[in-house]
């Protein structure tokens, strides 16, 4: 599977390869030598392959794929296991300044042709300098706590089993089926063990967000009704699919194993994200149902308002311009012919504009009560900081 794997790779590089322009003398045949060898190794032609590989190392010892290939081809197919460790770590050593990932595989490889030999110590070393390279790599930290366990080191085995399994949990499956883990068998269940009852503590906490989250969807459909929210259809598909999830995270939960607690995890973090979301996205479309309730009903005060200025102008104009019409049409009479006279017009002209306005107006403010309009408006000015106090 690893010589498959690094085919694959292989693959890949050969055609990136190719792209390259031509750029020292030595250095080009290296390189055509060595493009040469690759599709021959990847056709099966292993003697071609080392032919052309070994006179690319020739013009170019750094090269380190061209050594790991040659690695490969002594290990699987020519079965030399002394030469196929001398080209891994020589792979190893040229590639650590260029590629770390090349050199721990590289040495992941001559870890394994010295399990071959019965050098379990040295294999063990190997895997040591792969994760001085890359501490954090999930197959070094793999490897090498395998290796550990075969010599003897439970401790560090252990350490490193976990580290790698919380970087990918497969790895579990790959340990149990691995012979190298044989001295730890014990130590691996419990640490199963532990790894699910932690992870099932996980699970439990973002279920108790969950019941939270659903409590709240609960108490804002009822404020939502008690303000006069009337369509809660998308409110309710959304607590749905809440609930639905939450029965989902339950039966995963219930089935007890790491695998499936780690996707009620995976599966109780989107439901509470997406639920959260669908809260919010409601709690803002009642707010903005409101605001344009409140606008509506504004206006429709203004509009019971403004019915009677229309009426009211035109009273003040007719009750100001009628007098001095009329009077002055009379050859008899001079308006104002003296201050009192000017004063008494003045003051009845103002009365009888105020008191049709007094009048009026009262009519008015009755017109809007009887239509429950301020009612309405303080309702409605009310419920929007209700709704607002649900946010999160």
């Amino acid at each position: 599977f690893r010589e498959l794997s690094y085919k694959l790779d292989l693959q890949n590089e050969t055609l990136e390869a190719i792209k390259e322009i031509l750029e020292r003398p030595l250095d080009t045949q290296a390189k055509e030598l060595r493009k040469r060898a690759e599709f021959a190794y990847l056709n099966g032609w292993m003697d071609e392959a080392e032919v052309d590989l070994l006179g690319s190392e020739k013009k170019n010892y750094q090269d380190f794929i061209a050594l790991h290939i040659l690695g490969n081809i002594y290990y699987h197919h020519k079965k030399n296991h002394q030469k196929a460790l001398e080209y891994f770590q020589k792979a190893a050593k040229y590639a650590a300044p260029q590629s770390k990932l090349d050199a721990c595989k590289a040495l992941l490889c001559a870890a394994k042709v010295y399990k071959e030999l019965g050098k379990a110590e040295d294999a063990y070393k190997s895997t040591r300098l792969a994760m001085d390279t890359l501490s954090d790599d999930a197959h070094n930290l793999f490897n090498h706590s395998a290796y550990s366990a075969m010599t003897k080191r439970p401790d560090e085995s252990l350490d490193c089993l976990r580290r790698a399994v919380l970087k990918d949990p497969t790895l579990f499956i790959a340990a149990d089926s691995d012979e190298r883990f044989s001295n730890v068998v014990q130590e691996k269940e419990k640490l199963k063990r532990d790894l699910r009852d932690k992870q099932r503590q996980v699970v439990k906490q973002l279920r108790k967000k969950l019941t939270v989250l659903r409590k709240d969807f609960e108490s804002a459909k009822d404020e939502a009704k008690e303000v006069g929210i009337t369509d809660l259809s998308q409110y309710i598909k959304d607590l749905d699919s809440l609930d639905a999830g939450v029965v989902e995270i339950d039966k995963l939960y219930a089935n007890n194993s790491y695998f499936d607690l780690l996707k009620a995890e995976r599966v109780a973090h989107d439901i509470h994200n997406e639920g959260l979301k669908a809260y919010e996205r409601n709690i803002e479309e009642w707010i903005k149902i409101k605001n344009a309730a409140l606008s509506q009903l504004e206006s429709k005060k203004g509009n019971v308002k403004g019915g009677c200025l229309p009426w009211l102008a035109g009273l003040a104009i007719w009750l100001i311009l009628f007098p001095l019409i009329w009077f002055n049409q009379s050859p008899s009479f001079t308006l104002f012919e003296n201050t009192a006279t000017g004063a008494v017009w003045i003051g009845a002209g103002f009365w009888l504009v105020f008191i049709p306005s007094v009048v009026l107006f009262n009519l008015t403010v009755k017109k809007i009560k009887r239509l429950g309009i301020s009612n309405e408006i303080e309702k409605e000015n009310n419920a929007i900081p209700r709704l607002s106090k649900l946010k999160k």
